[in-house]
Parts: structure tokens; sequence; C-alpha cells
């Protein structure tokens, strides 16, 4: 038996229930757009499922690159841009390592993730780490509990990262605003 996901958009789930192909769906410019932003040929996928049989994240929840990967070769922009899920790839690259087809599926999920920023979808938990980025160089800024356990380990306070060079956040924060990331970010979490 599935287990039904609840998205809160009762047309997504009824799209993502309905297992039909329609061509009407299909964008060939999607499709198109994955391949040139990844760099990699989804279109060769035929869907073996490695992908999702070596994925560390499959296991505990329900992503499926395997379904990421037909969805980029169909065109179906809506249901992968859509689908919460694809935000659960924590980019490891274990399917790229061991596709057979030498494709990068990890690099189709980051493609997806950038279109998906595109058009205003994305995680409020990623947005929140763009911030967070913008202001420390960290997604997770270090603080004094892990300065201490840096010490304890013989380590300095500070890892060797904008934390003990914080010369190069204007560096940091020009290439954040050079691709809009922090405007957009503010943005989106604004309109909650």
């Amino acid at each position: 038996m599935a287990v039904e996901k609840n998205y809160g958009n009762s047309e997504l789930e009824n799209k993502l229930r309905d297992r039909y192909y329609y061509t009407s769906d299909s964008s060939k410019d999607f499709s198109d757009e994955v391949r040139k932003i990844s760099g990699t040929i989804s279109h060769m996928c035929y869907q073996c499922g490695t992908c999702t049989g070596s994925c560390p994240s499959a296991p505990r929840s329900s992503y499926r690159i395997r379904v990421f990967m037909r969805r980029a070769v169909l065109g179906l922009e809506d249901e992968a841009l859509m689908d919460p899920d694809l935000w659960l790839c924590t980019t490891c690259y274990s399917c790229t390592d061991r596709c057979p087809r030498d494709i990068a599926p990890t690099d189709v999920i980051m493609a997806m993730r950038n279109l998906a920023f595109r058009k205003d979808i994305g995680p409020r938990n990623f947005l929140k780490t763009v911030q967070l980025i913008y202001s420390s160089g960290h997604g997770v800024p270090n603080n004094d509990v892990n300065r201490a356990a840096r010490e304890k380990l013989g380590l300095p306070r500070d890892p060797p990262t904008t934390h003990s060079y914080p010369e190069f956040m204007p560096g940091i924060r020009k290439i954040i605003d050079h691709y809009g990331l922090k405007e957009q970010a503010d943005k989106l979490l604004s309109e909650e």
C-alpha cells in the first residue's frame, strides 16, 4: 500500500497519484533546459533504478531519484519542480558514482532545483540557509558549543573558513548578489 503525501495542494496530489503519461503535460523545453544546466545526458536514462538503489536518502524518506530522472526525460516540469521531495537529495553523488550510463543524476536534481528557484519554488529551510550564508559565510554558523568542542579536540576555536577569515565575506556576498539569491530568499520568506 502506497503512503499518500500531503503537500497541501490537491491539484498536485491528484496529478502525482495519476501514473499515466500525457503528452500535453510534457515540455521539451524543460528537458532541454535540465540537460543544458546539468551538463549531463539525462535523456539516456533507461530507468535501471541503480540511482535509487544506491541513494542513502531513499530508505529513510520518500525520495526516489529515479522518479525525478523519469520526469526529466519526459519533460514533466510541474511534477518535478512542485514535488517537495526534490529537496531531499543530500548531493552525496552516490547515484552518479554508480550510474551504469555515466549520467550524473545529482546534477539533474541540482538543475531542477535551480529551475524551481527561478520560479520562486523553494523550501523555507533552504531560503534561511541562503540568508545565513550571506550573513556569516556558513549555512550552519559557528557557536559557543561548537567552539568549546573544537578546543577540546585541540582545534582552533574557529575553523579556517570565513569565521577565521572574515575578509572573504564581501566576495561571498558579491557572488550571492550576482545571482540575486539573498534578495529572492528575503522576498519569498516575507511573503509567507
